[in-house]
């Protein structure tokens, strides 16, 4: 018995070892380095896996964080076949997303968006080009501008009610309430409305399907880590997994788009897929777009709308909860500025008016970006970064949760949630301060940024007028709110490991529900 089951492992083993040396000789074809020029220091490799068994048991950007503070803030790493440059310090972002932006400004064509984005027809992972350039103007002058972003301020009002209107329930029962589950479908339905001009009939099953696709995106793809074997993602299954959640996801975006073009009438606000539809059939842009383009855009819409937006509420109101003095400070600049005025509507004047609100969502940003790996770069070509060439081809990762909490800019409390260390100061999010880059830098920063932080600060600013926060079975005086969970699950962001429930205590009722006019006849 033994001898028959002996064959089978003997030619197991002969198997794993050509493979062995097949990649071996693959990854030397590849990644030799016949110049003789310096580069980044790093860990030691292991063969044909390189460094993947270093980034195990631990979420990436801590890992990296611990490997940059041995092997320097520009550091060498191969996964797989892959070479990675991992940057850790604001002098390297400097040079990858300045001084050599439009080297970087690549993406590497990845197994995920290839499948899910329609070829990486989105904005996100487009290759750059003259698509990429005509469609990133597109999002600066005409889906995100200042402009467009106030005219949703309706719909963010109508949305944010709704929630409050669920809070002061849960006040009323004095039960938790789950922050996540709420922020999520709060975010869904903006981006749902800015983008259909409706709530989507099908939304539930959208955001259940993005999260399955949230999931295959994290982390790191085995297929994209061997790109020169390319049946690792037929035989793991994964392809065919990926193939499935985007004609599920492809006839979700056609059903709305269908419904959208049924319902619209005469006069009703332009949304952005009007705006998409408009400029593909007006014959003005240079490099025509199709239904599959704007169905991409529009995705990038839903996936960074909703998954950031409520990521960044979530952590904030964590943080506030673990810092009483914190939230007692910024609930009372709240509460102050409404009450010096007549109405209660929180419109751009009185977002404006919440400095210290600014300081703790800058904080929180800081701390906990929802990306903490920026979605990586690609060098096109050869170049010198902190005195070390990054050959051609490598893959490059900001670590900005590294940055963020690094104690040569923020000082030996770097780990402390003080939202006062930006008083004062002129860094933002913006992109140009390269200690602090939430929403990444340079050609690839984030291009909906307005459009988030425009829901970040309205529901932040709500819910700490309207309500007190207690943990559940803790007092008003959270005194378990230090205890609670922050433990961090990976995924396209960050988000927490236990969803947060909160008990609402309310201090001022919320506007009731607007009338609505009956339904025809």
């Amino acid at each position: 018995m033994a001898e028959v089951q002996l064959t089978p492992i003997l030619f197991l083993f002969l198997f794993l070892f050509l493979f062995a040396v097949f990649l071996i000789g693959t990854e030397r074809k590849l990644f030799s380095n016949s110049g003789g020029a310096r580069l980044p220091p790093g860990p030691s490799k292991l063969p044909v896996i390189g460094n993947l068994h270093q980034l195990r048991g631990g979420l990436p950007h801590r890992v990296l964080c611990d490997l940059a503070g041995v092997h320097g803030p520009l550091m060498l790493l191969r996964l797989g076949q892959v070479d990675f440059a991992v940057v850790s310090s604001r002098d390297a972002a400097l040079q990858v997303t300045k001084s050599h932006d439009l080297n970087f400004a690549h993406r590497p064509q990845l197994l995920v968006p290839s499948i899910i984005c329609y070829g990486c027809s989105d904005i996100v992972f487009s290759p750059y080009g003259d698509y990429w350039r005509q469609m990133r103007r597109i999002c600066a002058t005409e889906l995100f501008s200042a402009k467009r972003v106030r005219s949703f301020s309706a719909i963010r009002a109508e949305e944010v009610a709704e929630l409050l209107r669920d809070a002061a329930a849960a006040a009323a029962a004095d039960q938790p309430m789950n922050v996540n589950h709420k922020l999520t479908a709060l975010s869904n339905s903006i981006v749902c409305r800015a983008s259909f001009g409706f709530k989507c009939h099908n939304q539930h099953a959208f955001i259940e399907t993005m999260k399955e696709v949230m999931m295959l995106a994290s982390g790191f793809c085995v297929a994209d880590l061997f790109p020169s074997l390319k049946f690792v993602a037929s035989i793991s299954g994964l392809a065919s997994k990926l193939k499935k959640l985007h004609r599920k996801v492809d006839e979700l975006l056609d059903a709305a788009i269908k419904e959208h073009q049924s319902s619209k009438s005469e006069g009703d606000e332009e949304d952005l897929l009007d705006v998409l539809l408009r400029l593909k059939d007006d014959g003005s842009l240079e490099t025509p777009i199709t239904f599959d383009n704007i169905k991409a855009v529009i995705l990038d819409v839903f996936t960074g709308g909703t998954e950031t937006s409520s990521t960044v509420v979530e952590w904030t109101m964590s943080e506030l909860i673990r810092n009483p003095t914190v939230m007692a400070k910024a609930q009372a600049e709240v509460r102050e500025t409404m009450m010096r005025r007549t109405s209660r509507d929180f419109d751009e004047e009185v977002i404006g008016e919440l400095h210290y609100l600014k300081l703790v969502i800058k904080e929180s940003l800081r701390l906990r970006p929802p990306v903490p790996l920026l979605l990586p770069r690609v060098a096109k070509e050869a170049c010198q970064v902190l005195d070390y060439e990054v050959p051609a081809g490598t893959r490059v990762l900001i670590n900005a949760w590294a940055l963020g909490r690094d104690p040569l800019y923020w000082g030996g409390d770097a780990e402390r949630f003080r939202p006062e260390r930006f008083e004062g100061g002129e860094v933002d999010y913006k992109g140009s301060h390269l200690e602090f880059v939430p929403f990444g830098a340079g050609r690839r920063i984030c291009p909906g940024m307005a459009f988030g932080m425009a829901t970040v600060e309205l529901v932040l600013a709500q819910l700490l007028f309207h309500f007190d926060w207690k943990v559940p079975g803790g007092g008003e005086v959270n005194t378990e709110a230090e205890e609670l969970d922050m433990e961090k699950a990976f995924g396209a962001s960050v988000v927490r490991k236990e969803e947060l429930r909160l008990v609402p205590v309310l201090r001022y009722p919320p506007p009731p529900a607007a009338r609505r006019p009956p339904p025809a006849a």
